[in-house]
């Protein structure tokens, strides 16, 4: 007899055929793993791009629709973040296949965006912006309607998700090749070897970036001056900025060197702070593994986390630091002339002030009720306005002043 129920249970997707009941059990073993397996990654998994593109796919939208730059990067990162979130809705489809779609759908409806953005929130910290959860929702919600209209076909959904998770792992992997890692590692040990040699406050920021740039100098005669700079900036983004920044650069750090990391970081300041010492170094390292756009977007959520109950606030005066540091990478490792000009300036005899601009004046400590009334948020004018002003402090810095070495 047949079942009245057959076709609201396990409807037919096209011309592909419709599973057996072992394929439906497979589907919800497979279903389960994989929503885990993306939970747990997009939850943990250092993400140093919460809304930004790699340049790759900036580039392709570029060349397909003639778009502008930054509308490309935009459309770019509502593409890949989507179809990351997209997969929630997918592999939830397959966890609930075994169920009739008058149960399945609403679950799968509701969980999805559940999912989507309750692994954001773990991953920042803090509750995401209204731009990121409203994107995570939408994404997932489509994915689950997807995931439910092709249900009837495993290799439907299998070849959905392998191609998804494809694209996302080509597109959002950080990881940086083998040679750099190993002159990475060789300028780390080097600058640690230095340590006792390295003076307390700001000069010893700047003993670190001499000692650094110095062995970079001596491994670029003859060849591109980039590499060996990009391997010096890696270096002291985990040494005085955060030893993540290996995790971000899909990479391992041996643990016995954490203590003298610390003991550097807890001897050298910028500007009198240890903590802009560390927002400069890891934003000049993000930038070797990302971009400026990427970079500035981890930044930027740093701070509006800071700016939560229980945080430090928003800082303007941490954005100088992080912009400072940016900025300095972008032109130790623009081409080959300013490769070598970095390292020229940074041999010779470089005050702080040649790096960090004066503070005076940025206000911190903001939370976010604050921050919105009185600032306008993100895109206030008030916002705006110190930033422009930050930006026309670091264009003074003699590092960045000038096309040739003081």
């Amino acid at each position: 007899m047949a079942n009245p129920h057959l076709s609201d249970t396990y409807p037919a997707a096209g011309a592909c055929s419709k599973l057996s009941e072992g394929s439906r059990s497979w589907a919800t073993f497979i279903g389960f793993l994989t929503t885990l397996t993306l939970f747990v990654a997009v939850s943990v998994v250092p993400d140093p791009r919460p809304l930004s593109a790699p340049d790759w796919a900036v580039q392709a939208i570029q060349s397909l629709f003639g778009l502008s730059e930054s509308l490309s990067r935009v459309v770019s990162t509502i593409v890949l973040r989507s179809m990351m979130f997209g997969l929630f809705g997918v592999l939830l489809s397959m966890l609930f296949m075994r169920f009739p779609l008058r149960w399945a759908g609403p679950s799968v409806l509701l969980l999805s965006p559940l999912f989507a953005v309750g692994s954001q929130w773990i991953n920042h910290g803090y509750f995401p912006a209204p731009v990121q959860w409203q994107l995570s929702i939408a994404s997932a919600t489509f994915g689950a309607f997807v995931g439910l209209a092709l249900r009837g076909s495993m290799l439907c959904i299998v070849g959905l998700v392998v191609f998804v998770a494809a694209v996302l792992a080509w597109g959002l992997s950080t990881g940086i090749s083998n040679d750099l890692d190993s002159a990475a590692r060789a300028t780390g040990l080097h600058l640690l070897e230095s340590m006792d040699d390295i003076p307390s406050g700001d000069e010893g920021f700047i003993a670190c970036m001499q000692t650094a740039f110095a062995f970079a100098e001596d491994n670029s005669h003859g060849t591109d001056p980039i590499f060996p700079n990009q391997a010096a900036i890696l270096a002291l983004g985990v040494i005085l900025g955060e030893e993540k920044i290996a995790e971000v650069a899909r990479r391992t750090i041996d643990l016995s060197h954490v203590t003298e990391f610390n003991a550097i970081r807890g001897r050298t300041t910028l500007r009198g702070r240890h903590d802009l010492s560390r927002h400069f170094s890891v934003c000049a390292a993000l930038i070797v593994l990302t971009d400026e756009t990427r970079t500035m977007n981890v930044a930027i959520g740093k701070e509006l986390k800071d700016s939560l109950a229980g945080g430090s606030g928003f800082s303007f005066v941490d954005m100088l630091a992080n912009r400072a540091g940016m900025r300095f990478a972008l032109e130790a490792t623009k081409n080959a002339d300013s490769a070598r000009r970095i390292q020229s300036f940074l041999t010779g005899a470089p005050v702080v002030s040649d790096v960090m601009p004066d503070y005076e004046g940025l206000p911190e400590g903001i939370y976010r009720d604050d921050f919105e009334r009185d600032f306008g948020g993100l895109g206030g004018d008030r916002t705006r306005s110190i930033n422009q002003d930050i930006e026309r402090r670091l264009s003074t810095l003699p590092i960045h002043r000038s096309q040739t070495a003081r």
